[in-house]
C-alpha cells in the first residue's frame, strides 16, 4: 500500500451579500418621483372597463388581497401635464406628482376661478 499525501484547502472567503434597498421607498414614489397608489380591481359583468376598487397603502398587501379575492390590481402612477411655450409653439409635457403634492390637494377638487 502506498501511503499518499492528503492536503487541506482552504475556502475562500465568502462575501456576504449586501442587503437590498426594501420596497417601501418604490411603493411610495416610482423610481421618476411620482406617486404611486395600489387598487383592486372591480368585479365587472363581462366588460373590460377600468374600474378601481379597495385602495391598499401597499403593494404586498394589495397582492394579498389580490391572490385571495382572485382579482387583479393595479398600480397607478399620478401625474400631471404642464404646458411650456418653446421656439414659438406650445409644447405639453408630464411631471411626476409626489406624494406631498398630492396631499395638499387632498380634497380632490381643483380651485379655479371659473
Amino acid at each position: 500500500m502506498s501511503t499518499e499525501a492528503v492536503g487541506v484547502l482552504e475556502m475562500p472567503a465568502v462575501e456576504t451579500p449586501k442587503r437590498k434597498r426594501g420596497r417601501r421607498a418604490a411603493e411610495e414614489e416610482a423610481a421618476n418621483g411620482a406617486q404611486v397608489l395600489f387598487y383592486l380591481a372591480e368585479r365587472t359583468q363581462g366588460g373590460h372597463d377600468l374600474v378601481l376598487g379597495e385602495k391598499f397603502e401597499t403593494e404586498g398587501h394589495a397582492m394579498i388581497e389580490s391572490l385571495k379575492r382572485d382579482v387583479p390590481f393595479y398600480r397607478v402612477e399620478v401625474w400631471k401635464s404642464r404646458a411650456m411655450v418653446k421656439d414659438g409653439a406650445v409644447e405639453i409635457k408630464k411631471e411626476p406628482v409626489s406624494a406631498e403634492v398630492a396631499e395638499s390637494r387632498a380634497d380632490g377638487f381643483r380651485k379655479t376661478n371659473r
